[in-house]
């Protein structure tokens, strides 16, 4: 056999050696920079979610602070807001029937005058006894009868108005007539006024019917009685609710 030199014999000595330890480069593989890999404190962990824009989002100071409604505020003495007849100007007074077992009796929904310590209103009948009756709940929401027996009358006061540029008298419900459309009017201390014959449908659903009764309301008056009748052509009311809007500084 051939013999190795003395530092082939020494190589090989070497090569065994490491064979037999495992081998220092496998311990280099276990320290490897993988445990302390960017994954452990990868951007997740302070991912923009945690920051996001949601907590200073839009909603925060959406447009619904300042929203229209605080800038549609009334302006002026009468702060009703819109009448829900649709008339112009503002809510001044509001005033709905409602049953009491087939007795209609006054809610007051609205009084948005200066002066608020004249606030009723009332039905009364031409004959007493006078029970104010409450009808057309088959049909539709029901309301006060107004016609030839009855009449209504409301008081307030317009002190602490300047001026009047506009005033309605609205009603809500129907003509109590299967024939015919009918009309209200209405007489105060300064004069007499009323709706257009037949404005006032026969039919449901009920509807607001505005008319204008601004000659017959003065500003700065502290005793306001507004008394309201059944118009032609029917002659008979079926009323749910009475509203007066006003235009006034």
């Amino acid at each position: 056999m051939r013999r190795l030199a003395a530092p082939a014999l020494l190589a090989i000595a070497l090569a065994a050696c490491g064979a037999g330890t495992g081998g220092s480069d496998d311990d280099d593989t276990a320290t490897d920079a993988a445990p302390a890999d960017a994954a452990a404190n990868d951007g997740a962990a302070i991912d923009a979610q945690v920051i996001d824009a949601q907590i200073v989002d839009a909603q925060v100071i959406d447009a619904r602070v300042v929203d229209a409604q605080m800038v549609d505020a009334p302006t002026g003495p009468i702060t009703g807001g819109p009448c829900s007849s649709g008339a112009p100007g503002a809510t001044a007074y509001r005033i709905r029937w409602a049953n009491g077992g087939g007795t209609a009796y006054v809610v007051y929904e609205v009084h948005a005058m200066p002066d608020t310590s004249r606030f009723r209103a009332g039905a009364y009948g031409y004959t007493i006894p006078f029970t104010p009756s409450y009808v057309d709940t088959a049909l539709a929401q029901g309301g006060l009868l107004l016609n030839s027996s009855d009449f209504v009358d409301i008081e307030l006061s317009t002190v602490g108005i300047a001026s009047i540029g506009a005033a309605h008298l609205a009603l809500y419900g129907r003509s109590y007539n299967t024939t015919a459309s009918g009309s209200f009017g209405w007489q105060t201390f300064e004069g007499v006024g009323a709706a257009p014959t037949n404005l006032v449908a026969n039919s449901a659903p009920y509807q607001w019917y505005a008319a204008d009764m601004t000659t017959e309301l003065s500003a700065g008056d502290d005793r306001v009685l507004i008394r309201i009748k059944a118009g032609p052509s029917s002659g008979s009311l079926a009323v749910n609710r009475i509203e007066i809007c006003l235009q006034a500084t």
